[in-house]
């Protein structure tokens, strides 16, 4: 019996190299064949359209007339949709107006259907926002009271 259970660890060690032998070694075509399509797959879902909402930031350009100050500026709507594949379109975090320029301005003023720019070719933006800029007179030009009489 000792002679026996001596050679049942070592037809075990080989029946486990055979084993690993025939997973690593043998049938290479499907192997490789079995890797393209995982390859091919993978290319065709990462690359999927999709479709996502981003936060809209307003580009304002140049200087309001002296005197004169942006108090606000609001974007509507707030989010835009954009298009693209997936990779593309996860990896922006906000879109950007076109350039609205306040250069001289002394009144307030709108921008409709403003256009969004997206730096990244391969996105498309769906939509278009409405852009109000709120320009007031600066307060520190404003002439002070002179005291009370």
């Amino acid at each position: 019996m000792p002679f026996r259970e001596s050679k049942m660890p070592n037809q075990s060690s080989r029946f486990d190299e055979r084993w690993l032998r025939r997973i690593f070694v043998k049938d290479w075509g499907l192997k490789l064949l079995a890797l393209a399509i995982t390859l091919v797959l993978w290319f065709v879902v990462s690359g999927r359209e999709v479709e996502r909402e981003l936060v809209v930031e307003p580009q304002l350009a140049g200087r309001p007339a002296p005197g004169y100050e942006v108090k606000e500026v609001l974007v509507a709507p707030a989010k835009i949709r954009v298009t693209g594949a997936a990779s593309h379109v996860n990896a922006l975090d906000k879109a950007q107006t076109g350039t609205i320029s306040i250069e001289g301005r002394r009144e307030s003023f709108d921008m409709s259907h403003t256009a969004v720019h997206i730096s990244d070719p391969g996105v498309g933006v769906l939509d278009r926002v409405n852009v109000h800029v709120t320009i007031v007179a600066d307060e520190n030009s404003r002439p002070q009271s002179q005291g009370k009489n």
